[in-house]
């Protein structure tokens, strides 16, 4: 004859792996945060450069067209520049073969000040 013997029951919360995700969501969330803000300072500072060089490209066309002259370059590549590039210095003049350049010196935007980088960017363009 044989008797059935009931299953023996664990007593209290049985042990698993309830709870792992929060720690592994935590350990990563620090490194996507770093992730995330360098993704976004190298797409303000490629932005800047590229608003950069686009101004000085405009402020030496309007130099060459019609001979209007460096004034022009100057006032036509700032206002190129958007509005959070004001701090931007722009130089023109012309070129020892009757062409005009024009410069745009630019400090790069940071949007979160971990660390003191004080990095300057300079763009050129040369027109006939």
């Amino acid at each position: 004859m044989r008797v059935a013997v009931p299953p023996v029951r664990a007593r209290g919360r049985p042990r698993g792996d309830g709870g792992s995700q929060l720690l592994e969501f935590a350990a990563y969330f620090p490194l996507f945060l770093l992730v995330t803000a360098l993704a976004v300072e190298v797409f303000v500072s490629f932005v800047a450069v590229e608003q950069a060089e686009n101004a000085a490209r405009a402020g030496a066309r309007a130099a060459g067209a019609g001979g209007a002259g460096p004034a022009a370059a100057v006032s036509t590549a700032q206002q190129a520049l958007p509005s959070w590039l004001d701090g931007a210095v722009v130089t023109a003049g012309p070129r020892d073969d009757a062409g005009y350049y024009t410069e745009v010196r630019i400090e790069l935007p940071i949007v979160f000040r971990i660390a003191d980088l004080d990095v300057t960017v300079v763009r050129r363009a040369d027109m006939p």
